[in-house]
């Protein structure tokens, strides 16, 4: 027979964020992309510590907070680039 305990609110807060990465701050890529129109493009030159993978990731999710879309484009080298849709 299962055993069943009830779970505080702090408890269950306590697991919501348990073993997830601190936030990050996503301002520097929402106020770059709010500067940006529909057609306008854009390139992100990646410092020795970041990777491409995750530098979009955090673009993806500032164009989302900035009601915008981004098709990303071909890029070479430590440089991503993008258009605004």
């Amino acid at each position: 027979m299962p055993n069943f305990r009830r779970l505080t609110a702090e408890q269950i807060a306590a697991l919501r964020s348990r073993g997830r990465p601190s936030a990050v701050d996503l301002t520097e890529y929402t106020e770059f992309l709010q500067g940006l129109d529909v057609g306008d493009g854009g390139e992100v030159t990646l410092g020795n510590d970041e990777k491409q993978r995750t530098v979009k990731r955090r673009l993806t999710r500032a164009a989302t907070r900035a009601n915008k879309r981004l098709r990303y484009r071909r890029s070479e080298g430590n440089a991503i680039r993008f258009e605004v849709l």
